[in-house]
């Protein structure tokens, strides 16, 4: 019996020993990882530029020679942190090819007005430009920006509604 048991553990002994043959380890790799942030610019969140009703004459005297008509508004604007010389662009739907125009109800008649920062920097149409307080730093900026329109472009003008829709775009490294 002694003898059936010395072989049974010899053999038992030898199957463990088999096994541990299977359950090592099959070896390591290692797997690299990475990401990139691209540039990227971005606006939104804009508020109406609202000019209200335009003063066509002037009320002290018997003339049209009303001042000119200004108004203000935001628009917030964000980059990617890194981004280089974030510059905007600002465009009319009614343009004549390098002005903004406010076009009528009736689709023929227009008023030009002009765009500029809060800080009176003038804004070209259809331009990339710097724009004052705008960086890429990864956060979002509200900026601010006013309208004018020059008492000479509202004389004779019809009664009627105005409107336009100015496209900002965002663009960087140019």
């Amino acid at each position: 019996m002694k003898t059936k048991f010395n072989k049974f553990a010899a053999a038992f002994a030898a199957a463990l020993l088999s096994l541990s043959a299977f359950a090592t380890d099959s070896g390591s790799g290692t797997m690299g990882v990475t990401a990139s942030i691209a540039d990227e610019c971005s606006v939104g969140n804009t508020a109406t530029l609202d000019f209200g009703q335009l003063t066509m004459l002037n009320n002290g005297a018997p003339s049209s020679a009303a001042s000119n008509s200004v108004s203000g508004g935001t628009f917030d604007a964000i980059c990617t942190s890194g981004t280089t010389t974030p510059k905007l662009k600002f465009s009319s739907a009614n343009t004549s090819g390098s002005d903004f125009r406010l076009v009528g109800a009736d689709g023929t008649t227009y008023i030009v007005y002009t765009l500029a920062e809060s800080g009176g920097t003038a804004i070209a149409y259809d331009t990339p430009a710097s724009f004052t307080g705008f960086s890429a730093d990864g956060s979002t900026k509200s900026l601010a920006i006013k309208g004018s329109v020059a008492s000479s472009e509202k004389s004779g003008k019809a009664k009627q509604a105005y409107s336009d829709t100015i496209t900002i775009t965002s663009t960087y490294g140019i």
